[in-house]
């Protein structure tokens, strides 16, 4: 019995759908996974693809793919090497490698020496695998509004002509049971806040806001570093009722999900919200703002807010605080019904395995 094919697996941060690709992948290629990281310097991003070039010289020989998550600086070497050895690149898509909010100086198209490296990574990646389909075309009309931004990789790369397939992100329903169907009136939302950047781009502002308009009832922002809460409150002062926790172990977030009645995602950027649709699967009723996969994932179901306004959030919020038995069986029916993990994990082994007839240059 052969062997099975290498694969080189290559990020920049680990994070829960990076480790939930590389486990779905190892179930079929021997995976070889190299960690880019995200220096902050050029010194030590130099540094970093020095290493790099030398794991791809001794892996790339034996490799049957690359598989990279987001096209970025990290991505540059292994397709550039990886044309010379006729070796097939597939990049997913996931986000902030196909947006720019220049006022958040944020996404790989604000930069002016990251957008010519993205440009040229999905320009000669052999497939783009975006996880929502506006990641290739789409409109962001709350990061800036009343100005509505461009979104997707075609209004950054115009002449794009590589092929993609969007395939969601996935969700193990068993990993997010189902909490009781009717809970005390509570809002939740989740996030890594490392700096007041991302605050913004999760949009912890309007939240804070938002909470200042529904004094009684409780709001957590959890995934919030002491040194952040701290500007945090210094700058917007939240009220009593809201409260910043520290960052949580994937494991435990299952159970603060099934507690709450609302989770609220206010985002200025997003890709497909992977914490938007885990909570959807403990039963959470969702509000979001209109970018990126969002809509796709809560409309029909949840609240979308279209404006950046706090009294739009907080009736929002009210709204969903109803929502009790069908309706949160409802939320977890979404999920399962159109982003399982087993449905990420057939269609990840099925476009890999068309891969191996198409030529490559």
């Amino acid at each position: 019995m052969s062997s099975p094919d290498q694969l080189l697996f290559i990020y920049q941060h680990r994070s829960a759908f990076v480790e939930d690709d590389e486990r779905l992948l190892a179930e079929a290629y021997r995976v070889h996974t190299l960690a880019f990281g995200a220096p902050k310097s050029p010194t030590k991003l130099l540094r970093s693809w020095s290493r790099q070039l030398f794991w791809l010289l001794r892996k790339l020989p034996r490799a049957r793919f690359v598989f990279g998550w987001f096209a970025d600086y990290h991505m540059v070497l292994p397709v550039a090497l990886a044309r010379m050895w006729r070796v097939p690149v597939v990049v997913v898509i996931g986000g902030s490698d196909a947006q720019a909010i220049p006022a958040l100086h944020y996404g790989v198209y604000s930069s002016r020496w990251r957008a010519p490296l993205g440009r040229f990574v999905v320009r000669n990646a052999s497939l783009l695998l975006p996880v929502t389909a506006s990641l290739i075309e789409g409109q962001n009309p709350f990061a800036a509004w009343p100005d509505v931004l461009p979104t997707g990789l075609r209004a950054y790369v115009p002449d794009l002509k590589t092929p993609f397939r969007v395939i969601p992100t996935g969700y193990d329903p068993d990993r997010w049971p189902m909490g009781p169907l009717s809970r005390p009136a509570s809002v939740l939302s989740v996030g890594l806040i490392s700096n007041l950047r991302t605050a913004l781009i999760k949009g912890i502002d309007l939240l804070i806001e938002a909470a200042r308009l529904l004094p009684d009832i409780p709001v957590h922002v959890v995934g919030v570093s002491p040194a952040v809460a701290a500007e945090i409150r210094a700058r917007w002062h939240p009220p009593n009722n809201l409260h910043l926790d520290p960052p949580r172990r994937r494991e435990e977030l299952s159970a603060l999900y099934g507690q709450t009645a609302v989770y609220a995602q206010l985002s200025r950027s997003e890709g497909l919200p992977n914490v938007v649709c885990e909570a959807m699967l403990c039963g959470c009723a969702p509000v979001g703002s209109p970018v990126g996969g969002m809509p796709e994932v809560i409309e029909g179901l949840g609240q979308l807010v279209f404006r950046p306004d706090p009294r739009e959030i907080a009736r929002a919020i009210r709204q969903c605080l109803q929502s009790e038995g069908d309706r949160r069986l409802a939320f977890r029916e979404r999920i399962k019904s159109r982003y399982s993990l087993a449905q990420r994990k057939r269609a990840l082994l099925e476009t890999l395995e068309s891969l191996r007839a198409r030529p490559h240059p």
